[in-house]
């Protein structure tokens, strides 16, 4: 399959309408749709709310055998104060996970902590975190604050065998340490962009320098997870399909998420009227 899971951070995008989908395409068809360029996606919607097993099953459904998800765990964990949490909310949330899971489906979940998040008070939180997310389910932590940046954290994180999520974001970046047997690196950048319908600024020397990354702190991981955010270049797919290309990998086909399956282009010739 390969060793780089490229993709993007969610899929269900208005401005991706008509230069990645086709116009006049119904919202409950984006993910087939989007499935047919990638094969992984991050699920940026669960952290704002928790998918129901309806939900789930649904995405399961219209994706391809060898499909994954990586879904962000409810910020109600991350974010919150309460204790109880952990249990009301993380516990029914991986329970959730299961059409995925039995599918094969299933990617690594990721616990993004705020950028006020700090070792010192939090230390305790983030290792009570890590022993609730049973090892079955592949970890990836977002830590943005530099007090984490410590010998400490990344012996907390490899006992766990959590990766450390290494985030291109503009208010900090994490070392570019292989705390798991999986990398997991988020292209991200910041908030100034408010459309998301083509690449509007080139971050292509980050990506270089990720790749150089991948290749050296990463060498003895096999897989890794690589996705775009709108607000890194301006456009999701179009920035996913730069990463696949600085990593040598085959181009993406971002025509194909308006094409039927078995379609070998987007217009219609002779015989397929």
């Amino acid at each position: 399959m390969g060793r780089y899971w490229i993709g993007c951070s969610g899929w269900a995008y208005d401005d991706w309408v008509g230069p990645f989908y086709p116009a006049g395409i119904a919202p409950g068809d984006f993910l087939t749709c989007y499935s047919r360029v990638f094969r992984v996606v991050e699920v940026d919607s669960s952290f704002y709310r928790a998918p129901s097993p309806f939900l789930v099953r649904r995405w399961a459904e219209r994706t391809p055998d060898g499909f994954r998800f990586a879904l962000k765990v409810p910020r109600e964990v991350t974010h919150g104060s309460s204790p109880t949490a952990i249990h009301d909310v993380l516990d029914p949330f991986l329970s959730n996970l299961e059409p995925l899971r039995s599918r094969r489906k299933l990617g690594p979940v990721v616990l993004q902590f705020p950028p006020s998040f700090r070792a010192g008070n939090g230390r305790a939180r983030l290792d009570l975190l890590l022993d609730a997310v049973p090892r079955e389910y592949a970890l990836a932590v977002e830590l943005r604050h530099p007090s984490w940046w410590t010998d400490s954290t990344r012996s907390l994180l490899e006992r766990r065998g959590a990766a450390l999520v290494w985030s291109v974001v503009p208010e900090t970046r994490p070392p570019p340490w292989a705390t798991g047997d999986f990398l997991y690196a988020r292209f991200i950048g910041d908030r100034a962009l408010t459309r998301f319908d083509r690449i509007q600024r080139d971050s292509r020397p980050e990506i270089v320098a990720m790749k150089k990354h991948f290749e050296d702190e990463g060498r003895a991981v096999d897989s890794v997870f690589a996705f775009a955010n709108n607000h890194f270049m301006g456009f999701g797919p179009g920035t996913a399909a730069v990463v696949a290309e600085v990593l040598g990998e085959p181009p993406l086909d971002l025509a194909a998420a308006g094409r039927a399956p078995g379609q070998s282009r987007l217009d219609p010739g002779p015989d397929e009227q």
